[in-house]
This record gives structure tokens, C-alpha cells and sequence, in this order.
């Protein structure tokens, strides 16, 4: 089921029970300016409005479960909201370096072409499917034993994938949107099928996509209305395929 909302985060989460979301990915403004001149990436008093949203979602999380938030370090208020995060009680895990090699750059300084996801799990422990995210080695063979390897590895937290203009998952409306391959690795690591998933951010509705072609629920929110509305297409789009 996906049941996107035409709201502020902290309306929706205001309606979500305790420990109830099994899993919540979220890519907040980051408050640098990048929105395309809608205004939305320009927030007011941004590390208290934060405060709010992250203590709603650690409220709603799961206990033995995990959160993943997006961010960047071109801004260090980013280091700032990660240390919000940490006095709420959540516990640090780790991080994921989404890596891409495409788009403009400049000449005079190493291209930045990665953004995080940091997580945290409420509890020590945390759900993680090992057997639904392993990848082909490159080592086909056991050093020690000359046997090969009867099943594939676990990747690394640098995950190259890039968001070519020529795929059909490519999404032109929106400046921020996330690739759906890097969303579905994430949730099938933290969830079970069938599993919700919340966004509070939903933007282009990736993390939507992400949980149909995964088999889970999807619980979000938009608030532009702009994105609320293309985003329901492209979701419907989405389920007409299934």
C-alpha cells in the first residue's frame, strides 16, 4: 500500500503511533539554496525546525530498527543536525557515500559528486538482510582453499550509481531526487517484506517506487504541491507496471 500525504512532516508524524514505522528514509532540505527557486531549501531557525522532525521520527521508529537521513558536508550544518540526531537516544551505525560520476563540474577544485545517508538504529541492534543486498565478487576464489565462493559479498558503504538522463527512472522536475537502485538496497537490507517505510520528505516519490518494486508499504509526505501532484503520477505509473 503507498499512502502519500499533501503535508508538512511534522502534521503527518503528528498522527503516527509510537514505535510503529519500520524503517524511515528521509532527504531533508539541506538548506543550502539548491531548490530550483522555490524556496524550499532556505528554512528559517533550520537546525531547530530539525530538532522537531527528529525527535517525531524517533518517536514513530521501531525499536531494533533503522533510520537513514541524507545530508551533505558542503555545508557543515550538516555535522550540526548529526549531532541532534545522536542526543535523541539513537544509536550511530553507519554510513552510506552515494557516488556519482556525471553532470557539470568546475576546473579549479575536485569535483563534489557524493552525497550520505547517515544511520542509526533505535537500539544496539538492527534488522539487516545480508542474503537480499549481496553483490558478485570480484575475488571468484577462496585465497586459502582455491575453492569458490558460494555466494556473493556484501557491498562496502561506497556505492557508485549514476542518475543518466537517458533512464526511465530519471526524474527532470525535481533538482534533488535520489537514484531508486541506491533506495532499494537500502531497503531491503533494513526491512522485511511487506515492512512500512516512511519519507517525510517524498519529493519526487523515489522512496515510494523503491518500496513497490521491493514489495513494502509506503508512508510519506510532500509538502509542495507542485511535487505532490507530479509525484502521485509517476507512482501511478509505477503501480500500472506491476
Amino acid at each position: 500500500m503507498i499512502t502519500l500525504y499533501h503535508q508538512d512532516i511534522l502534521e503527518t508524524t503528528r498522527d503516527i503511533q509510537d514505535d510503529s514505522v519500520d524503517h524511515i528514509n528521509v532527504d531533508p532540505p539541506y538548506n543550502i539554496g539548491f531548490d530550483g527557486g522555490k524556496g524550499w531549501d532556505n528554512i528559517a531557525n533550520y537546525l531547530d525546525w530539525c530538532q522537531l522532525w527528529i525527535n517525531e521520527c524517533a518517536r514513530i521508529l521501531k525499536p531494533d530498527r533503522m533510520i537513514g537521513i541524507w545530508g551533505t558536508l558542503k555545508d557543515r550544518q550538516f555535522l550540526d543536525l548529526i549531532r541532534i540526531v545522536d542526543a535523541t537516544g539513537l544509536t550511530p551505525q553507519n554510513e552510506i557515500i552515494w557516488s556519482y560520476n556525471w553532470g557539470g563540474r568546475r576546473k579549479t577544485n575536485f569535483a563534489r559528486k557524493h552525497e550520505y545517508c547517515f544511520f542509526w538504529s533505535k537500539g544496539e541492534s538492527f534488522l539487516f538482510d545480508d542474503q537480499a543486498i549481496r553483490i558478485e565478487r570480484k575475488v571468484v576464489k577462496n585465497i586459502r582453499t582455491g575453492e569458490p565462493f558460494a555466494e556473493g559479498t556484501i557491498p562496502t558503504c561506497v556505492w557508485e550509481k549514476n542518475n543518466h538522463t537517458t533512464s526511465a527512472d530519471f526524474c527532470n522536475w525535481h533538482p534533488t531526487t535520489k537514484n531508486i537502485d541506491i533506495l532499494m538496497r537500502m531497503i531491503l537490507a533494513y526491512t522485511n517484506p511487506n515492512d512500512t517505510v516512511f519519507d517525510g520528505f517524498s519529493g519526487s516519490g523515489s522512496t515510494a517506487i523503491a518500496c513497490i518494486r521491493t514489495g513494502r508499504h509506503f508512508l510519506g509526505c510532500e509538502l509542495d504541491k507542485d511535487y505532490y501532484v507530479k509525484s502521485l503520477e509517476r507512482i501511478g505509473k509505477e503501480e500500472t507496471h506491476i
